[in-house]
């Protein structure tokens, strides 16, 4: 077998293969003798059919059983030969099998890229902490209870803050209705500050029925572009007015809520807020490590494995401005400049996912099969299926060898958050998570 590889780009070839005539005439021989044992033609004894006959009758046939069994093996020889690790999925431009030529095969394939490693115990970090505040779990209490309030009609039709209201509204804009940027059926509770500022105060004191204008102005920020920093008139309609009632306080709300007294629950809320605080402690000490590795690196990656991140991300995108009632072909993003920055993103990230895979191998770090099913377990049981049938999708879909990927980059990046040289924080210990800021609506 004669190979040949060509460079493409980086990480990128094109193997040519060539498997002599000798060769794949021994083959086609084999392949006629056995069919021949089978043949049963007339005026032929079986096993006597002569050859030349079965070229005519069987010549596709056979030509196809022998491509079954050679270009599988040829493939895997030439690629071993070749000294490539296949990264995805490879295409075969050209196939030529015919009786009595040689057997011609290219590959085009992408290859996983080729780098040394550099130092990566030992990075300097920052020590990042954060201590929870009583205000903080004061106010995830009173989202416990938002969550089991009671509504009921107010009886005057009135909204006051803190009622959960139903509205309908357009978009007005230097005195005309926009297009495609109305609300219909959208509830808040008013107070909760999940919209444009003002939104929510021009609210209260209308009753059912009324239909009014809020003039509001847009944050610089807003996701719809053609919205963002304009100032526009909200003409609403109310439809609907509940009073929220709140439940006290007290220990029959814990234990409606799991806990035997209000104070275990307080107690309980104070450790699961500071476990939470402690992940994203450990989160931004592992993004501090991501970008001290990614930058001591420039290595060309897979351009496949690139694209199909950067169209997850763009679908992404697009299913959560559809999930806030907007338009993506109407919400004013410019989708190539996004997609240009997303390319960035995605060759970084895919860069990270080598590396970690690099280091992995380098410390023997690997994840085993029975940490792998406890995984398949756990997800079972949260979607009541069974487990069998659960590790069968995943296999299907890919899911369980990103799975396995996640959990063994996980681990990697334990063990350099472990090896790391974490100094002062910058941060006070007093100093409290910031609550996320709120999606805008009433947009």
């Amino acid at each position: 077998m004669k190979v040949t590889v060509e460079e493409l780009a980086p990480c990128k070839k094109k193997v040519h293969v060539e498997v002599d005539l000798e060769e794949m005439d021994k083959k086609f021989q084999v392949a006629y003798r056995e069919l021949q044992q089978k043949a049963q033609l007339p005026g032929f004894r079986p096993g006597k059919a002569p050859l030349t006959l079965l070229r005519v009758r069987f010549g596709d046939y056979v030509r196809n059983k022998v491509l079954e069994q050679v270009f599988p093996e040829t493939y895997e020889k030439a690629i071993e030969e070749a000294g490539i690790k296949v990264a995805a999925e490879p295409s075969f431009p050209v196939l030529e099998l015919e009786e009595g030529k040689p057997f011609k095969m290219v590959i085009e394939v992408e290859e996983e890229p080729d780098f040394e490693l550099k130092e990566y115990k030992g990075l300097e970090i920052k020590d990042v902490k954060y201590q929870v505040k009583p205000e903080d779990a004061k106010r995830f209490v009173e989202r416990m209870r938002d969550q089991k309030a009671t509504l009921s009609d107010r009886e005057n039709k009135i909204a006051r803050d803190g009622d959960l209201v139903v509205v309908d509204y357009d978009i007005e804009m230097n005195g005309e209705i926009l297009e495609g940027k109305k609300g219909e059926g959208m509830s808040l509770v008013l107070g909760s500050r999940e919209t444009v500022e003002g939104f929510e105060d021009g609210i209260v004191g209308h009753q059912v029925g009324d239909t009014f204008s809020i003039d509001a102005e847009i944050p610089q920020n807003h996701y719809d572009k053609d919205l963002a920093g304009k100032k526009v008139k909200f003409v609403i309609t109310l439809k609907e007015v509940k009073e929220r009632q709140l439940p006290e306080l007290n220990d029959d709300f814990a234990r409606e809520m799991g806990y035997e007294t209000l104070e275990e629950m307080k107690e309980k809320v104070m450790e699961t807020l500071q476990e939470e605080y402690d992940e994203r402690a450990k989160a931004e000490m592992m993004t501090q490590i991501r970008n001290k590795l990614v930058t001591q690196y420039d290595f060309p990656v897979p351009p496949s494995l690139v694209e199909k991140e950067v169209e997850k991300r763009l679908e992404d995108e697009k299913f959560h401005l559809r999930l806030r009632g907007a338009d993506p072909e109407k919400a004013g993003v410019d989708w190539e400049d996004k997609r240009k920055k997303l390319e960035e993103e995605a060759v970084i990230d895919t860069r990270f996912s080598y590396l970690l895979s690099r280091i992995a191998q380098a410390e023997s770090i690997e994840v085993d099969e029975g940490e792998m099913r406890e995984k398949v377990d756990e997800m079972a049981q949260k979607f009541q299926r069974p487990v069998n049938e659960v590790m069968e999708l995943m296999y299907k879909t890919g899911r369980l060898q990103s799975l396995s990927l996640d959990m063994l980059h996980k681990r990697v990046l334990d063990f350099l958050l472990e090896n790391a040289k974490v100094g002062i924080s910058e941060k006070e210990s007093e100093e409290s998570v910031e609550e996320a800021p709120k999606e805008e609506r009433g947009e």
